[in-house]
């Protein structure tokens, strides 16, 4: 396992945990290992990760199965993100000078001192665009605790509705294809077209509000299908994205969309 390299994704819900682990091969991506364990349906209080014995517990158990060298990706709620767009200056910038673009920025982006946010960017779907993500670091500190007490290292938190879109992206028909992953007290969705969107819902989950708010849709699909009745409702089963997996393989396999995507998550430049 010493030389093994795992991109992982890790998704901490109210009512589980989900984390799921890929190598890739020669000609496709390799399931490694995937794990799913309840939890308290107050482990995130407001987005924020609450640490507690039994968590450290799991996360510590976990650790000592994965292989030495591994990308570790978490997920965190949309709640606990903000995300704007920022136009590319007009002459190209290369690091540090486009951090530098981007830190004398966040002033006018975000309503809150600069100093108490970790920032991050990468393109835009519109070219000419920089997508701008903002955390609070005490709310990042209070996520990473846990994860570093039990020995894990983690490399990025992603906002959860952007791992969706990993899914989304690598589906057949990509045109105008709606995927709605419903979790316990909120859902997540990703809209494929000539740029790819996602956000998050809170309102019922219904067809018919579906259908109103993306009316370009031309297709839905839905991680848990049982969730959301309606005409031509489609299920998503985002391990076939894999071209390797052997049994066992989990029982419902929507559960991992957000860990799957956040392991297919591509490296940064």
């Amino acid at each position: 396992m010493a030389f093994q390299r795992w991109q992982i994704g890790l998704d901490i819900q109210n009512g589980q945990l989900c984390a799921l682990g890929i190598e890739r091969r020669r000609h496709g991506w390799q399931l490694r290992h995937w794990w799913q364990q309840p939890l308290p349906h107050d482990t995130l209080r407001n987005g924020v990760l609450q640490t507690t014995p039994l968590l450290q517990e799991m996360l510590t158990h976990w650790q000592r199965h994965l292989p030495k060298r591994y990308s570790l990706r978490v997920g965190l709620p949309p709640q606990l993100v903000l995300q704007r767009t920022l136009p590319l200056p007009e002459s190209s910038l290369s690091e540090p000078a486009m951090s530098r673009y981007v830190a004398s920025s966040a002033p006018r982006l975000f309503p809150v001192e600069p100093a108490s946010l970790s920032i991050d960017y990468r393109a835009a779907g519109d070219a000419s665009q920089l997508c701008i993500t903002a955390a609070r670091r005490e709310v990042i500190a209070q996520w990473l605790a846990p994860l570093q007490a039990s020995g894990l290292r983690p490399d990025v938190f992603e906002l959860s509705s952007l791992a969706l879109t990993q899914i989304a992206m690598r589906m057949p028909r990509q045109h105008n294809r709606l995927l709605i992953h419903p979790l316990c007290d909120h859902w997540l969705w990703a809209l494929t077209g000539e740029q790819t969107t996602s956000g998050a819902g809170t309102e019922p989950l219904t067809h018919t509000q579906l259908r109103e708010t993306f009316p370009q849709a031309s297709s839905i699909f839905c991680t848990a299908p049982q969730r959301l009745s309606g005409p031509g409702v489609m299920h998503c089963l985002p391990l076939s994205l894999l071209q390797y997996r052997q049994p066992p393989l989990p029982a419902e396999e929507g559960e991992f969309s957000i860990a799957l995507g956040l392991a297919l998550r591509p490296e940064d430049a």
